[in-house]
């Protein structure tokens, strides 16, 4: 996080904690400032129930979470207070949250409202002829009398759930494991494992691209990273994860579903165990072929909407996000969707041919609706 974004974050604190539903419950205020200010350090072993007792509310050492609930009343009480005050202040550049099950703060960014048109001082309407004010209502007429109206494109039906519900919605990218010498001037030296600090390009793409989409329909959001994700996380709003074999979420969350991820490099689609695989994946992760499957469940284990979008490879991995995003590829798939398919839950087996380092436009081999 920048630091400019931690000064716009500590300026919204201030606006919250003056507020009416904050300027009277002490407690509350404590509590919402010291959550804020260590989730800012990073300080993520801190925010845990005992801790918060003793530093916030004072409790002693013999503090029993279990018998003292201080922690937990308050805290929902902040959540409720927070709601409170954005609902009368939804314009606010960072939206301050604390999901259910967790003690750490999340930081919502609001998209920047479009640019407004200058208008002069001196402006004065232009002088309408009666000839082409007629025109005009003629053909106003016309449009209201054949009931024009815009339809939803198959891509507006597909992501209209996740739209509508009132909760931002979440993006989890897993991190990547890379090896390196133990040496860094010796590359014989043995090698060790460096965890989450990289992130595949495929899985970097499908973040940025579906992150342009939700900026675009004014749709709140938040991207988490590595380890920063719990199963609350998922329970507590809808979220949609991108990646497989570097996603533990992914393969855990869609393991019942038709279409699985099993031993690198191969989906098994589980109506009649058929194996999609790479025969020509080299050790170089490079291929000239990807699987990949696009998930969407209501019903998913989280409780919340559950979206997926996971390649094989990075290579799939990208081209699904393509497919979620692109409103040609989206009506192509809508021609063979059964009737009602905008309220089913659906996978998509995808093919994409690589050429070089990129994935060609994305196939579907099968869906599968229910």
């Amino acid at each position: 996080m920048s630091h400019a974004e931690a000064i716009q974050i500590r300026e919204g604190l201030r606006e919250v904690l003056q507020s009416v539903p904050f300027r009277t419950t002490h407690q509350c205020q404590a509590l919402l400032t010291w959550v804020v200010e260590r989730t800012l350090a990073g300080e993520n072993d801190l925010l845990k129930e005992r801790v918060i007792g003793s530093e916030v509310f004072g409790r002693g050492i013999d503090y029993d979470p279990g018998s003292d609930p201080i922690v937990r009343v308050r805290a929902a009480e902040v959540r409720k207070r927070l709601a409170q005050y954005y609902q009368n202040c939804p314009e606010s550049r960072v939206h301050i949250d604390i999901p259910p099950g967790s003690y750490r703060a999340v930081f919502l960014w609001t998209p920047p409202p479009l640019p407004q048109a200058i208008i002069k001082k001196s402006w004065r309407p232009p002088r309408w002829s009666w000839i082409s004010l007629t025109v005009l209502l003629a053909a106003v007429s016309l449009v209201a009398a054949r009931g024009l109206h815009t339809t939803p494109t198959a891509l507006d039906q597909f992501w209209a759930p996740a739209l509508a519900s009132p909760k931002p919605i979440l993006i989890y990218n897993a991190s990547a494991n890379v090896f390196r010498p133990r040496d860094l001037t010796d590359s014989t030296d043995d090698m060790v494992a460096v965890r989450g600090q990289y992130l595949c390009i495929g899985d970097a793409y499908t973040s940025v691209v579906l992150s342009s989409l939700l900026t675009h329909r004014g749709k709140l959001f938040q991207i988490r990273y590595g380890s920063d994700l719990s199963f609350g996380d998922l329970r507590y709003q809808p979220s949609i994860l991108i990646g497989a074999f570097n996603n533990a979420w992914t393969l855990q969350t869609t393991a019942d579903l038709r279409f699985v991820f099993e031993k690198h490099p191969t989906i098994r689609d589980r109506s009649d165990n058929r194996l999609y695989t790479l025969p020509d994946l080299g050790p170089d992760g490079r291929t000239s072929e990807d699987y990949a499957v696009v998930s969407r469940v209501f019903d998913s284990k989280t409780g919340e909407l559950l979206i997926a979008a996971a390649g094989i490879t990075q290579y799939g991995t990208r081209a699904a996000g393509e497919f979620l995003t692109s409103p040609q590829w989206m009506t192509a798939f809508e021609r063979s969707a059964p009737a009602g398919w905008q309220k089913k839950n659906l996978q998509v087996l995808l093919h994409t041919q690589v050429v070089g380092e990129t994935p060609g436009p994305p196939t579907v081999v099968l869906a599968h609706f229910w």
